[in-house]
């Protein structure tokens, strides 16, 4: 069977050459064909020196292109019979050819069959869905962490995140017939770049006969202080909508609501993740802010504050 099978003529040619070993490109295949010193076995007195030189070259040749990893295989010859010896198996020379081109067709038949078992195995295994590489006995690898490290402080203020929380005493000069309203305000924002975005609550109330209540509820922009612990000066504006609500005599009330924009200054001194800071605000009525009852209650349509306040600053590392 293995007999009728020949060496392709490129294999021939440099195997030839290499068992030649002459001239510039006998040099050139001389070299990888036996730069690691192995050679096949020859038990077999039929076989020339020069025709095992050749074999020689051709199966190591053919064995290199496999990938080197086989065992080389041994020629025998005797009275019986002649046969190779590889791999733990016997394939008889049946004297078709001369014994060096049959072993050489011996040895490429021999290849030929492990490569294709070795793709049937492989064909069938991912048609049973079922992988080639099997799991080992070890651990497998722990998984990576998705705990994230904390921010580190920042040492300087010029390092820090900026943003944070505030909360304030505001002063408001309404108008003449409202009077003065005080109370808290708070805000917040969060650094994008040198921008703080955030927002804004205040509550101010009068004390006099009428009791008013002033609400505000804003978006506001920043750059600066107070949330900024790098600067000792800042600039804020904001927008939104306030809510006036009057307690004339009795249970019942009226309220009323306009647009507004706020445009302040703040200057700012840093006490480490806390800075003291003072605003002055002036704020702008876009619609008349008034109650009727009794008396009338005007808002100013242009009106100021004084803000004094402490600003929690966010230290953490940009």
């Amino acid at each position: 069977m293995v007999g009728s099978l020949r060496a392709s003529r490129k294999n021939r040619v440099k195997a030839l050459l290499c068992a030649a070993g002459l001239g510039p490109v006998g040099a050139l295949w001389s070299l990888p064909c036996r730069a690691d010193g192995a050679h096949i076995q020859n038990r077999c007195p039929q076989l020339s020196t020069s025709a095992y030189e050749e074999l020689d070259a051709r199966v190591l040749l053919l064995l290199k292109g496999d990938g080197g990893a086989r065992p080389l295989p041994a020629v025998v010859c005797n009275d019986i019979g002649s046969w190779v010896e590889w791999g733990g198996k016997r394939f008889d020379i049946l004297g078709r050819a001369p014994i060096a081109d049959e072993v050489v067709d011996i040895v490429e038949a021999e290849l030929h069959r492990a490569d294709a078992s070795s793709k049937a195995a492989e064909d069938s295994a991912v048609e049973a869905g079922e992988p080639m590489l099997k799991a080992g006995g070890g651990a497998a690898p722990p998984l990576p962490s998705t705990v994230q490290p904390a921010d580190r402080t920042a040492i300087r203020a010029a390092d820090a995140r900026g943003g944070g929380i505030s909360a304030a005493f505001e002063a408001e000069a309404v108008s003449d017939s409202i009077g003065i309203a005080t109370g808290p305000a708070f805000d917040f924002g969060s650094s994008v770049g040198p921008i703080l975005l955030g927002g804004r609550e205040a509550f101010r109330f009068t004390y006099a006969k009428r009791q008013v209540a002033l609400m505000d509820f804003e978006a506001s922009a920043g750059y600066g202080a107070p949330f900024n612990p790098d600067a000792r000066f800042g600039v804020v504006l904001r927008f939104g909508a306030e809510w006036m609500v009057a307690y004339p005599e009795g249970n019942s009330g009226q309220a009323a609501v306009v647009p507004i924009v706020d445009v302040g200054i703040r200057f700012a001194h840093g006490f480490g993740l806390v800075d003291l800071w003072f605003g002055v605000d002036a704020r702008f009525r876009t619609q008349r802010l008034s109650l009727r009852s009794t008396e009338s209650l005007i808002a100013g349509d242009v009106t100021g504050s004084l803000s004094l306040g402490v600003a929690f600053v966010d230290w953490s590392r940009k």
